[in-house]
């Protein structure tokens, strides 16, 4: 064994007592997603890249005849009355933190409103447990359609054969650096042998600007906005981020993909990219039209 295998064999050895020291302190347990009625059954994931709107028109058929996931903000767009999503997965902290920018603020207002008039058919929201008893979830209580599942989403990293274990536990999962990540995770822990991922751009890179005051902004717009929507990326402090911060961000949750991919393996399952258009490289690509 090289120095360099050495020093990586240590670290993920580091990575996973650290893990586990984690999931004793943040993670709940005796968490239950597996569903025994979609075992071994096949779904899709709807994420909210511009390229959604042609992966949609192309493959509207085979998405509407599968369980659906969608995630995020989709309800304030027309497709999610139509498409009528089993799932609805959440992950961002600024959903249930009380302190967040007024953008997002208003953005989760309207999502609230979306859900809570939309919503007539039963709908899973997957949430975080430190969502539990937030403004948030109190408002959706509103509506008898929509039931709360709570998840676990503890960071965990280190040996493979070891963070498998804790994964399919429910005890955590890879670093939820973008809502895919968990979404991706949820389908593989209810039991679905087969994920096809629609939407999934991944190009922010493609997007980022630094102006001549040094400030980094990236395109966030979704397949349901009319234009660009050129703004910071905030931290929970309120901080923007920075050029290495977003590097870094991306770099974590590409690498979460792979990890996923392997868990998948030892899971039997495969994930499938569909997406039109995508930077997402751990994922076998397929053009099912």
């Amino acid at each position: 064994m090289n120095l360099q295998k050495l020093s990586e064999f240590t670290l993920q050895i580091f990575q996973s007592i650290f893990s586990i020291i984690k999931i004793v302190f943040l993670s709940k347990y005796f968490t239950k997603l597996r569903n025994k009625n979609l075992v071994n059954k096949d779904c899709v994931i709807l994420a909210n890249g511009p390229c959604l709107k042609k992966d949609l028109d192309n493959n509207y058929d085979f998405i509407i005849n599968h369980v659906k996931f969608c995630v995020n903000f989709f309800a304030l767009s027309e497709e999610y009355e139509k498409l009528k999503p089993n799932y609805y997965v959440i992950a961002a902290p600024e959903f249930w933190l009380k302190k967040t920018t007024d953008f997002f603020k208003e953005q989760k207002n309207k999502l609230i409103n979306c859900l809570i008039s939309k919503t007539n058919w039963e709908l899973n929201l997957l949430i975080p447990f430190q969502a539990k008893n937030s403004s948030f979830l109190n408002e959706l209580k509103k509506n008898s359609n929509i039931k709360v599942i709570h998840y676990n989403n503890t960071p965990i990293e280190g040996l493979q054969f070891i963070i498998n274990y804790l994964f399919n536990l429910n005890l955590g999962m890879p670093r939820p650096h973008n809502v895919l990540i968990p979404a991706i995770f949820l389908a593989l822990n209810i039991g679905f042998k087969k994920i096809y991922i629609f939407g999934a751009d991944h190009s922010w890179h493609e997007e980022i600007k630094v102006d001549e005051l040094n400030k980094a902004t990236v395109n966030h717009e979704h397949f349901y906005d009319k234009s660009e929507i050129r703004m910071p990326m905030y931290k929970l402090d309120g901080k923007e981020y920075h050029i290495h911060d977003i590097f870094r961000k991306l770099h974590y949750a590409f690498k979460g993909y792979f990890i996923l991919r392997s868990y998948a393996d030892f899971l039997n399952a495969k994930i499938y990219n569909a997406s039109s258009k995508s930077y997402i490289d751990a994922f076998e690509r397929i053009k099912l039209s």
